[in-house]
């Protein structure tokens, strides 16, 4: 049985699919892939064949901002038992009001529901939160998200995965950001 959800969480479209089919229990990283650049915004990553690009918006000039999600391969989540896409995503802002790293995580935090949302600030790196959301409906997710200021461009590039699988992919994404290249 295969279910799909759509998840909107920091003006971001996080996508993750679910069906009852068994696979490997771990996410290996694959450096080698396709670039993906951004010119308008300035971004580029080092892209896995595999993963799926499910939005893409290289400039919207009424919102001067720029989002690119994938989806991971599945993987088999023991909590939750399925299989399950987790996401990652670059979001880049170029507005006038965020001008520094600490404007950025201020105008993304003012986005969240805090009564969904929790964020805790990554002790290992002051610019990066560890995300928990519960939804309405009770499902639960856990992610992470950095936040870079370069050349007057914000940008948050995140992950977002089920309980059960974010542990499994959190190394996935943190190969991924050493990857992600500001222009």
């Amino acid at each position: 049985m295969k279910q799909t959800l759509a998840f909107t969480f920091i003006g971001l479209t996080l996508i993750l699919h679910a069906c009852g089919q068994i696979s490997s229990k771990t996410q290996s990283v694959t450096i080698a892939g396709k670039t993906y650049i951004n010119e308008v915004y300035r971004f580029s990553s080092t892209v896995p064949d595999n993963w799926k690009l499910y939005g893409e918006i290289q400039n919207d000039t009424l919102k001067n901002i720029a989002i690119a999600d994938w989806g991971l391969p599945k993987i088999y989540s023991d909590l939750e038992k399925t299989e399950i896409e987790n996401s990652i995503s670059i979001t880049a802002y170029h507005k006038t009001d965020i001008n520094s790293v600490d404007k950025l995580i201020l105008s993304e935090y003012l986005k969240i529901n805090p009564v969904e949302t929790a964020l805790e600030v990554d002790k290992s790196n002051p610019n990066a939160r560890i995300i928990y959301k519960t939804t309405s409906t009770g499902l639960k997710f856990q992610g992470k998200s950095y936040y870079v200021f370069k050349n007057e461009i914000g940008y948050v590039i995140t992950f977002m995965a089920t309980p059960g699988t974010y542990d499994k992919n959190i190394k996935v994404f943190e190969e991924f950001y050493t990857n992600v290249k500001f222009l």
